[in-house]
C-alpha cells in the first residue's frame, strides 16, 4: 500500500444538545482501493498481538522552508517501528485538526483525544481512540506546541 492510495479528511463535532457524550473529533484516512486489499495491507503490516495502545500517529514535515506545506502522517507501531500506513497530506490540515482536538476538549471537559478510522470504499475498516500526535519538523525536530502530548507523556 504506497502512501499515494490514501488521503486524509478530518470530521468535527458539535457541543450536544442533549446529556449524551459527544464524540471525538476523527481523523479519517481513505484508502482508495478495495477493502479487502486495505485489510490484506493491514494484516501485513500488523503484529498479530499488536494493542491499540502501540499504534502511535506522527506528522512529519518534508520542507524545513515551509514550501510546499506538506508532510507525512504516518501510523506505526510503536514496539517495531514499523510504518503501517502512511500519507501525504497538508500542514494546515494536521494544524486545524489539532486545534479542533484542543477546542473538544476544553468545550466538553474532557481529555484531548479524538478518533481514528481507516476507510476503504466509503465504509470504516477499523477505527480506534488517541491522546498522541507528536509533529516534526523536516529535521526529525519534536515540535511540542503543535503536538497532542498527553500530560504525564515524556518524549
Amino acid at each position: 500500500m504506497d502512501r499515494d492510495q490514501f488521503h486524509v479528511e478530518t470530521e468535527t463535532v458539535e457541543e450536544p444538545a442533549t446529556a449524551e457524550p459527544a464524540e471525538h473529533p476523527a481523523l479519517w484516512i481513505h484508502f482508495d482501493g478495495s477493502r479487502d486489499r486495505l485489510q490484506q495491507g493491514l494484516s501485513e503490516q500488523l503484529r498479530d498481538d499488536i494493542a491499540v495502545e502501540e499504534i502511535d500517529i506522527s506528522f512529519r514535515h518534508l520542507s524545513s522552508d515551509g514550501e510546499p506545506a506538506e508532510g507525512i502522517l504516518a501510523l506505526s507501531d510503536r514496539v517495531t517501528g514499523r510504518y503501517i500506513v502512511e500519507v501525504k497530506t497538508t500542514v494546515d490540515l494536521v494544524r486545524e485538526f489539532v486545534q479542533t482536538v484542543r477546542e473538544s476538549a476544553d468545550q466538553m471537559s474532557h481529555d484531548a483525544r479524538y478518533r481514528v478510522e481507516i476507510r476503504a470504499e466509503g465504509e470504516t475498516v477499523t477505527t480506534f481512540k488517541k491522546d498522541l500526535l507528536v509533529v516534526y519538523d523536516a529535521s526529525g525536530t519534536l515540535l511540542r506546541d503543535p503536538s497532542l502530548i498527553p500530560t504525564g507523556v515524556e518524549l
